[in-house]
């Protein structure tokens, strides 16, 4: 098992190298407004002081939300989220359907969750990452609105299309993990429930 967790472990790392890309592009935007790095030519004027603060406030706030925030609606436990492309963007999601297929061929018996205790920790699990995510999409928004609004219109396009890939359907993807598990978890319950009686 511990061989399976090592390998899990690097492909998740080696998956993660995908949305690095916006982080990358995020420090390229906001570096070239510091005057060490600012290219020659370039023209826009920098961001305000409050205003740059007030955005990472604003990006702090999911680390705020209550619990009850995260819980999914009605509506998503639907066919939005499948409707959204979710289910191809599992594919290649840390602890997705590809990672999931390549450590079964090390160990045919593997799988996160296992019994009620993992899927316990897998649902808590996606408390957390949503929270980064969504925090990071407040980020990538406020940096998209203020390429925008300084007409830097290339940067606004890739920073939005990055955004949405690697923060927004990542947001969706917890949420609709969440559903399904937490779905799966009240069977397991009632069906306890029901054999106890």
């Amino acid at each position: 098992m511990d061989r399976v967790q090592s390998w899990r472990n690097r492909l998740n790392a080696l998956i993660l190298v995908l949305p690095g890309q916006w982080f990358g592009l995020m420090v390229v935007y906001w570096a070239r407004f510091l005057p060490a790095f600012r290219p020659t030519g370039f023209e826009a004027a920098s961001p305000d002081l409050l205003g740059f603060l007030t955005g990472c406030v604003v990006s702090c706030i999911p680390f705020l939300l209550p619990k009850s925030y995260f819980v999914p609606r009605a509506f998503e436990r639907g066919r939005l989220y499948p409707m959204l492309g979710v289910r191809g963007f599992r594919y290649l999601a840390t602890d997705g359907v590809l990672v999931n297929a390549l450590l079964r061929r090390i160990e045919p018996t593997y799988r996160i969750v296992r019994n009620r205790a993992t899927l316990r920790s897998h649902i808590e699990g996606t408390y957390q990452n949503e929270r980064w995510h969504l925090s990071f999409f407040l980020a990538g928004a406020f940096s998209v609105l203020h390429a925008a609004s300084t007409g830097q219109y290339v940067f606004a396009g890739l920073l939005a299309a990055a955004n949405v890939l690697f923060n927004l359907y990542p947001v969706i993807h917890q949420r609709y993990k969440r559903s399904r598990s937490s779905r799966l978890l009240r069977s397991l319950s009632e069906h306890r429930a029901g054999t106890a009686t």
